[in-house]
């Protein structure tokens, strides 16, 4: 039933239904009786009937600086609703109804993997608790069988984890095929769709049906008696409380014109989202969907790209996370676990430089071709008038008229705002067309700009995967391709004119008998085991990974030493990513015990996985001729980390080149 609330200026409608009775319940099926084996991609198992207690009454919702429609709808269980595994095979604990369980009920044999992905997921589920995510959903994902449903389930299951989510709905395939159907081509120039006023109407209804698609699987509720153990009495709803799904002119757009004498009809470029409306629906624990579709001030709808819209949602509402879901076009690059905005900018240069891979040159010459290209770069930007006065649409987003150069926060280079040539750097980074010119997918374009305009972590992740969007956020190395600042930047490997940076650095600390003196001399016959955090020729930070040899135990060891963050920069996550590169060091070297004595400074090594061994004189975990040396004076503790083997397929990434180990 349709209700109509007037709010304050003007009126809102809200989506609602109708009570009913429930359903004479059908006689239930043997426990025992397996169920048939479920077909890649196939439809998600039937839910029983929805009581009046089981579905959320309709609301209206106040007017918040636009038009919003609201659905309420039924929160989603785990474990009871979702898609079968696409990859074909049942499982009892996901599914029920195998191995004597019930429909919803836990494999006993899966009791401890449940109970350890609890263990290690319950760091991240508070961490990701209250913050702001941006999800991109292109239309090839919508459309591919059997995807959506199982997503929705997922994406529910986050929002019942307390993340704040944004669902931005592509639909390019749904109105080329709506294209077809009308007898007309679809018209593109560059990397824009031209819209005329037939493919406007088509871009409409599209992204409606997208949209009630997306509405329909979030609709579903549980199963009634996976509940029925955990109900307090049989007049109790049955699951959590009513989730509201809302969506409304949230999009400010403005016609594209016509751009190289080519009229782009009813094409929008995006100017804003309505950020505090967004925001007020996000703190009400709403999930916003936005589209394809902007709105103008003079009252048109346009068609706008959904990836710009995913972009300037993401940054202009300080989204924690950018996430772009994918099908085959991104898994043909081959990136890696982990694009760090310098190793993209240097996939880019190595694209526009003929696949020439610049690492394998002379300095040099690596350094020479890269400023001619980013001349060339600099010329095509200019001559194509990207950056202009008012935006042409093709550069990262911003304010409006801004020229696409600053990032939220200042800054002219993700980082240290720097001179001119920051500048040329981050432009040629920040222009969608050029990255659309070399043949990149959008969506790993829009991460990189997204990373550059301050948003912290953009996950490009296959939708083809089951449980993607989980396994990302809620296992340590995650399933897709993770863009981001560069965590090591300026970490590299000590040099002989780094000694007296490296001791200038350690002085306070041997002063304070936090860490054992060394000489000038000590320190420059250790200089090739030192690893040092390096910004404009001054040391920051420093660390002594020394091979000790191996155990009775059969153990390799290394010893962590001399490790220390300059003051002014402790508390910013440096102490981390140094630390995290001399694991990743450790580990290429084939180290398996990494281990640490010292007197003062265990509590931050605790904290990062070390455990206390005890005395370190008499420790069996040291190799006899590293005990020998010890100082009983100073009673070191000894500490000691566990280096897990490389169980990964192909080569040991180089230190840096990934997070983590």
């Amino acid at each position: 039933m349709a209700q109509a609330a007037a709010g304050r200026g003007g009126a809102v409608s809200t989506a609602g239904c109708t009570p009913r009775r429930a359903a004479a319940p059908a006689p239930r099926a043997p426990l025992r009786r397996a169920p048939p084996p479920p077909r890649r991609g196939g439809p998600p198992r039937a839910v029983p009937p929805e009581t009046s207690s089981q579905r959320g009454a309709g609301q209206p919702a106040g007017k918040i600086g636009s038009i919003t429609s609201v659905s309420m709808v039924g929160a989603w269980d785990v474990g009871s609703s979702q898609a079968p595994p696409r990859d074909g095979g049942a499982t009892a604990s996901s599914s029920g109804g195998g191995n004597g369980t019930a429909p919803g009920a836990l494999a006993k044999a899966d009791q401890g993997k449940f109970v350890h992905f609890f263990r290690s997921a319950s760091p991240y589920i508070a961490g990701h608790r209250n913050r702001t995510f941006v999800v991109v959903i292109p239309g090839e994902v919508v459309e591919a069988p059997g995807l959506l449903p199982s997503l929705m389930a997922d994406i529910a299951l986050l929002h019942g984890l307390g993340v704040r989510l944004v669902l931005v709905l592509g639909a390019a395939p749904q109105i080329d095929a709506a294209i077809v159907d009308l007898g007309m081509p679809s018209e593109f120039h560059g990397s824009y769709r031209i819209t005329r006023a037939e493919v406007l109407e088509a871009a409409v209804e599209a992204a409606g049906r997208t949209r009630t698609a997306v509405e329909k699987y979030l609709s579903r509720a549980a199963s009634v008696p996976v509940f029925r153990r955990h109900a307090k009495d049989d007049g109790e709803m049955h699951f959590g409380p009513a989730l509201n799904v809302v969506s409304g002119n949230y999009v400010a757009a403005k016609r594209r014109g016509v751009v190289d004498g080519v009229d782009f009809g009813f094409t929008g470029e995006v100017r804003f989202v309505v950020r505090d409306a967004i925001k007020k629906q996000l703190e009400s624990d709403a999930i916003v969907l936005l589209s394809n579709l902007g709105f103008t001030a003079a009252g048109e709808v346009l068609n706008c790209n959904t990836y710009d819209v995913g972009l300037h949602a993401a940054v202009e509402l300080g989204a924690e996370k950018l996430f772009c879901l994918h099908l085959d076009d991104v898994v043909k690059l081959g990136l890696p676990q982990w694009l760090p905005i310098s190793a993209a900018r240097e996939m880019l240069l190595n694209r526009m430089t003929g696949h020439v891979a610049l690492n394998s040159m002379d300095a040099d010459e690596a350094d020479r071709l890269r400023s001619v290209v980013l001349s060339e770069a600099e010329r095509y930007i200019t001559s194509t008038g990207r950056f202009a006065s008012g935006g042409s649409g093709r550069s990262a987003p911003g304010s409006e008229g801004d020229s696409g150069s600053a990032t939220p926060g200042g800054g002219g280079g993700g980082g240290g705002g720097g001179g001119g040539g920051g500048r040329k750097q981050k432009d040629f980074l920040m222009d969608l067309d050029l990255w659309h010119d070399q043949g990149f997918p959008v969506a790993v374009s829009v991460s990189v700009v997204a990373c550059c305009k301050g948003i912290k972590r953009a996950h490009l992740v296959d939708a083809r995967v089951d449980g993607g969007l989980l396994l990302e956020l809620y296992s340590r190395d995650g399933v897709g391709t993770m863009i981001s600042a560069d965590f090591y930047e300026g970490i590299r490997r000590a040099r002989a004119s780094d000694v007296d940076g490296i001791q200038a650095l350690l002085s306070p600390l041997e002063r304070e008998g936090v860490l054992v003196k060394r000489s000038r001399e000590d320190l420059a016959e250790m200089i090739p085991n030192f690893t040092v955090l390096d910004r404009e020729a001054r040391i920051l930070g420093c660390a002594l990974l020394l091979p000790l040899g191996a155990t009775p135990d059969g153990a390799r060891v290394a010893e962590l030493g001399a490790f220390c963050i300059d003051v002014t920069f402790r508390g910013t996550g440096r102490g981390d990513s140094l630390l995290d590169y001399v694991e990743q060091e450790a580990r290429a070297r084939g180290v398996t015990r990494l281990v640490l004595l010292t007197t003062r400074t265990a509590d931050w090594f605790v904290q990062r996985d070390f455990q206390l061994a005890g005395p370190a004189a008499d420790s069996p975990l040291l190799p006899e001729s590293r005990r020998a040396r010890v100082n009983r004076a100073r009673n070191s503790q000894l500490y000691v980390k566990e280096i897990l083997p490389h169980d990964m397929d192909g080569p040991v990434a180089a230190p840096g080149k990934r997070i983590g180990f």
